[in-house]
């Protein structure tokens, strides 16, 4: 097996692929490939995977573009792996000295992570995958021990504790459908949890971004800390942090937003027992980012900025000041309409708006449809349900 991977990926090493991959990634696949025109002793489909991979790594984990012998695995693989963004991100959140990524793919944390540790071993099952992982720590000099092993029996027969042990499970199963619930990952998460609380000081779980947090904290022990990553307005990783040798219950929950550089963290058992203040639409209106949102930072939010919610259920807020880096988006409320076709016309001439609903009955394309408006335009319409039970367009332009 080893010999057939080597030499399946063996003309990588010869610098003319090298410098041909780096002067023609950015051009499209199909006309690279027309340009060679000449019979060629390699699998065509494996550079033109190398040429896919260098347009991914460009923005995913632009370091890497500058490492001419760095190979890459099938596509798919490309796309599930963590961006330098997460990476990064992850590599600050524990240091000491001993690191072990159960579930280690291509690498990309384990890369990242392991500068933060003296000692990282990086586990993966797939053969091919790991192979290519390893070329790659040693063209990157990274200080990373590599094995063709499933990362649970690794753990299962080491000797060895751990400062942090990492895991970022398959959520997918037999099916190839995804899964949400901690128990039907693999590795199943609950299953071993003795294992990795008795091998590790920290466990650092990266689970899907749709699980709900509430029922994850009754099922995990020890969590330590939450963190909530958002990019571009879109929730990206959720992460649990367990401490081994730490009972006390959750405190914080940590929503970063990569774009903005921005973190919101918050006191979890305050926030359910906080009020805030309810108000109809004043000047300006918020809405946070998917970060905070999924993080249910709900009171806590309002209470930082010394906002008022319209609704306890809407997850929208609103003020007469305008507040400058307010974690999400921020709009001037120009009108409030019912839902009605001849109101809306009389507020948007230009029969187009960009439409979003927080605790409203009917779906975006049901609204879009009734009130007969395009996508786009420098309007914006947030279906909603007030205060006083009373559900509105609020009409917004974007601060």
């Amino acid at each position: 097996m080893f010999i057939y991977i080597k030499n399946k990926y063996n003309f990588l090493n010869d610098e003319y692929w090298q410098n041909f991959i780096t002067k023609n990634y950015k051009k499209p696949i199909d006309k690279i490939l027309f340009s060679l025109n000449q019979k060629l002793d390699l699998d065509i489909r494996i550079l033109a995977n190398q040429i896919k991979a260098r347009q991914i790594i460009e923005t995913k984990i632009p370091s890497f573009k500058n490492y001419k012998n760095l190979i890459y695995p099938k596509q798919v693989s490309m796309e599930q792996c963590s961006s330098e963004h997460t990476a990064l991100y992850k590599s600050k959140i524990c240091n000491g000295e001993s690191f072990i990524d159960l579930t280690g793919g291509l690498g990309i944390d384990s890369f990242f992570i392991s500068k933060s540790f003296k000692n990282t071993i990086h586990c993966e099952k797939d053969f091919e995958l790991q192979f290519i992982a390893q070329h790659n720590f040693e063209c990157l000099q990274a200080k990373v021990e590599s094995h063709f092993i499933d990362g649970i029996e690794f753990l299962k027969n080491t000797k060895q504790n751990f400062d942090l042990i990492y895991i970022d499970p398959s959520r997918r199963n037999e099916n190839n459908s995804k899964v949400v619930k901690l128990e039907e990952y693999k590795p199943n998460i609950i299953k071993n949890l003795n294992l990795f609380l008795e091998k590790g000081k920290q466990i650092l779980v990266k689970v899907s971004p749709l699980l709900d947090i509430k029922l994850a904290i009754e099922q995990l022990p020890n969590i330590k800390e939450i963190h909530v990553i958002s990019l571009n307005n879109e929730c990206k990783e959720l992460l649990f942090l367990i401490d081994a040798n730490s009972s006390t219950k959750l405190t914080s929950i940590i929503c970063k937003d990569l774009a903005k550089d921005f973190t919101f963290e918050f006191d979890n058992e305050q926030e359910q027992n906080c009020k805030i203040n309810l108000s109809l639409p004043l000047k300006y209106i918020y809405e946070p980012n998917a970060s905070i949102l999924k993080a249910g930072a709900f009171k806590s939010i309002a209470l930082f900025f010394k906002l008022s919610k319209l609704h306890p259920n809407s997850h929208l807020y609103t003020s007469d000041r305008y507040i400058k880096g307010f974690p999400g988006r921020c709009f001037e409320l120009n009108t409030i309409c019912r839902f009605n076709k001849k109101e809306i016309q009389m507020a948007i001439k230009c029969k187009k708006a960009n439409i979003s609903k927080r605790n409203f009955p009917n779906s975006v394309n049901e609204i879009r449809k009734k009130l007969a408006l395009n996508d786009g335009g420098n309007d914006y319409i947030f279906a909603t349900t007030l205060i006083n039970e009373e559900k509105r367009l609020l009409i917004c332009r974007k601060c």
